[in-house]
């Protein structure tokens, strides 16, 4: 192989993509035993790929502000399993990066709670999905340009991401985890969510409450975990 070669291999970029699966105590028996399942699963995965790709060297995670240890104790408070994932890497050399940038987070959530009121007016609905939208594309462009410029020649990263269509830099080789784990999850979620639609269409045939005969429902995908068309995780979303 010539030098050049060698060298061009060395300064590669690669992302490898996590999709971030959130706790969820409220949800029916069964999403805990899938959901150990699937972090247990992905950090193997990981682990595989590090091991023909090269090790990382730096993780962004949704939704968790700062970094290094006040980040790290952050995901440990929200998401144990994926804190025992990242806190593996970090043990190992890793660094835990800063990605969100908190003003543009902290009006992504209160806009998120605004739209959970019932609106009379059409026109503030429609004003205050408008916001929320534009605060969300605001985050998202900050999330892209955080990748654009921390990625350096040769690293490989670690990225907890609520979508798995990412914008990553030209030239970063994108790497995608999914176990069978998360097809097993996601499609007992559908089932779950298919089946609480109907007890509640079944008890609103009988003239019952939406609540009296409603199965509880279990929480989205990931793709859909954020309530809207931005495909980022957001705490508070489910």
């Amino acid at each position: 192989m010539a030098e050049s070669d060698n060298g061009d291999i060395l300064a590669q970029r690669r992302a490898y993509i996590v999709p971030f699966i959130q706790p969820s105590p409220q949800a029916p028996e069964g999403f805990t035993e899938l959901f150990n399942a699937y972090w247990q699963a992905a950090d193997q995965q990981v682990s595989g790929l590090e091991a023909r790709s090269g090790v990382v060297n730096r993780v962004f995670a949704e939704g968790v502000l700062g970094k290094g240890d006040d980040a790290l104790l952050m995901l440990e408070q929200t998401n144990r399993q994926a804190w025992h994932l990242v806190k593996a890497r970090v043990d190992a050399g890793a660094r835990l990066d800063e990605y969100e940038d908190q003003e543009a987070f902290a009006e992504v959530i209160d806009w998120g709670r605004c739209m959970q009121v019932g609106f009379i007016s059409q026109g503030v609905a429609g004003a205050v999905s408008a916001s929320y939208q534009d605060a969300a594309l605001r985050r998202q462009r900050h999330l892209d340009e955080r990748l654009e410029q921390a990625i350096e020649p040769g690293e490989s990263v670690l990225i907890l991401s609520g979508s798995t269509d990412i914008k990553l830099p030209d030239g970063v080789e994108k790497f995608l985890v999914s176990p069978p784990e998360l097809d097993a999850l996601e499609r007992w979620i559908r089932q779950v969510n298919e089946a609480a639609r109907r007890a509640a269409e079944e008890a609103a045939a009988r003239g019952q409450a939406p609540g009296a005969a409603q199965a509880e429902a279990a929480p989205p995908p990931p793709e859909e975990s954020s309530g809207s068309s931005s495909g980022l995780w957001t705490p508070g979303s489910r």
